[in-house]
């Protein structure tokens, strides 16, 4: 039985993900905003938004499978 549930509440639990996550946002955001010269603003959130993606399956896949 896991302890964690208790302990932190759910939003601590979303806060510890997003700042867990948030190099791959940045870097996707980065990344983006470089790709496509037109339209800045879109490749930086759609960049951004496959960055904390994979970052997050990546963390869930260590946690849960590896770990």
């Amino acid at each position: 039985m896991s302890d964690i549930g208790p302990i932190f509440s759910t939003t601590d639990l979303m806060l510890m993900a997003l700042i867990a996550c948030a190099p791959g946002l940045v870097l996707g955001a980065i990344l983006g905003a470089w790709r496509s010269p037109g339209h800045r603003l879109r490749g930086a959130a759609l960049y951004g938004s496959i960055g904390f993606g994979l970052v997050f399956a990546g963390w869930w896949a260590y946690l849960t499978i590896i770990k």
